[in-house]
């Protein structure tokens, strides 16, 4: 296996350091090329400068002198031309050569390139001219040919070129050494990233990705991403855990009262209707207990958001107050509600939303003393609506304020309160179910259950 995977690097590796320097390649051949096609049209066209500057300089001695200074002029210019380099001829009006080195009349020329065999010159011309380079222009009566050989334009280009093939092939050699390096790099990511996942896969649940820093690729957000996938892995098993463990302490002492009571009521000749009456509630508690755990199963599972619809939640806060005002008062607690004018309108469950807020209530009475004063408030806000239950009892904790939402965790480890240890769990997967954010501040003194919902188009958008 270790062998199938490095065999399968390796040809990543080369994939990569292939289409790196083929990359590398193409643009360099197109840069290359287009420079090389410049270079040769701004040479050509710097020589045809050249014998139109000294065509306007011969126009001008022309205007000057008259047709003497001009004849010598251009017989000069031809004498002077370092093996019929530069090549001229002056015609008059007939068509007689008057002047220059081409011996034999030359006729209508535009500017094109003419074979160097083609032109008969008074001299012999250089062994590297294969080509000259014409044009014409009129002097007067006079009709002005001049040329220029290619040899050191060739020599130029020459040079041009091999300096760019040697150019070519360094880069393309730097492109294939870097296509190797970043082939060797990624191979050895992947490779670290594999090998994790093989250690997590053998129960090592500790391990993760290393990324590098700054974690600004593509393999780094993929690490992250990984290692975010296996710290939440590690949570929900932990979590699992927990459950169980929870499970196993919360329910084996019910049951083996349940059962003890039972075994008595099994051998007693005559069966007490209190004993009957107590073991119909301590199963009660134990089915109250499995079906929260169901509940909040369900809720996580997103069973019930096909039943969200837009809801003023300001009738369920006034069903919720009114129905624990009661128990409230029994206890020497005062319950009361502050609500805005404006509808507080979310998307969510009717029922859900009532199993939220009922539950954070009876929270707040079951572990409050006498002469607390719990408050129940709402508003609008631009990016939804805020619900809050503060309190000022005893309060919680700042270690087990985010803890107070797991499953079975209670503040008083003892566990002699009556309760489950799950209506707090339950708040929060139906506030994780309506994607509102849910929160504990302490109230100074006291205790502050704080719900932020989005608004009411928010879930119909998404």
């Amino acid at each position: 296996m270790a062998e199938a995977r490095g065999r399968s690097g390796l040809r990543t590796s080369v994939r990569l350091s292939l289409q790196f320097a083929f990359l590398y390649a193409i643009l360099s051949a197109l840069v290359f090329s287009m420079a090389y096609g410049f270079t040769q049209y701004e040479v050509r066209d710097w020589v045809l400068d050249q014998m139109r500057g000294d065509a306007e300089t011969l126009a001008a001695i022309y205007d000057d002198g008259g047709e003497a200074r001009l004849i010598g002029r251009v017989d000069a210019l031809a004498e002077v031309s370092f093996e019929n380099a530069r090549i001229y001829q002056l015609q008059d009006r007939d068509g007689r050569v008057v002047a220059g080195n081409i011996t034999e009349p030359v006729g209508a020329v535009v500017p094109a390139v003419l074979p160097a065999r083609a032109i008969r010159l008074a001299e012999p011309m250089h062994d590297e001219v294969q080509r000259y380079w014409m044009r014409e222009t009129s002097i007067g009566p006079y009709r002005l040919i001049q040329g220029s050989g290619d040899h050191i334009v060739a020599e130029i280009m020459e040079a041009l070129g091999a300096a760019l093939v040697l150019g070519y092939l360094a880069v393309v050699g730097l492109g294939l050494i870097a296509g190797v390096r970043v082939g060797r790099l990624t191979e050895e990511r992947i490779s670290a990233i594999l090998a994790t996942l093989s250690r997590v896969s053998a129960g090592q649940l500790a391990a993760r990705v290393r990324v590098p820093a700054p974690a600004g690729d593509d393999l780094s957000r993929v690490s992250v991403r990984i290692n975010e996938m296996l710290d939440e892995i590690t949570r929900l098993l932990e979590s699992q855990q927990q459950i169980s463990n929870d499970i196993a302490h919360d329910m084996r002492t019910p049951l083996q009262r349940l059962h003890q009571r039972l075994e008595r009521m099994s051998t007693a000749e005559v069966v007490a209707p209190e004993d009957v009456q107590a073991s119909l509630e301590q199963t009660r508690d134990i089915i109250v207990t499995f079906n929260a755990l169901l509940r909040i199963a369900q809720i996580e599972a997103g069973d019930r958001q096909a039943r969200f619809e837009r809801r003023d939640l300001a009738p369920i806060l006034s069903n919720v107050v009114e129905a624990f005002g009661p128990a409230a008062e029994d206890r020497g607690m005062s319950l009361r509600m502050t609500l805005p004018r404006d509808p507080l309108f979310v998307m969510g469950d009717p029922g859900l939303l009532t199993q939220l807020v009922s539950n954070i209530v009876e929270n707040a009475i079951r572990h409050s003393s006498s002469g607390t004063a719990i408050h129940v408030t709402a508003e609008v806000v631009p990016s939804g609506v805020i619900l809050r239950v503060s309190d000022n009892g005893p309060g919680i904790a700042a270690e087990h304020r985010e803890r107070i939402f797991q499953r079975f965790f209670r503040v008083e480890q003892s566990r002699h309160t009556p309760g489950s240890g799950l209506g707090l769990a339950l708040v929060k997967a139906i506030a994780d179910m309506h994607d509102a954010a849910l929160s504990v501040f302490d109230n100074e003194p006291g205790t502050v259950f704080e719900v932020r919902f989005p608004g009411s188009g928010h879930m119909l958008a998404a």
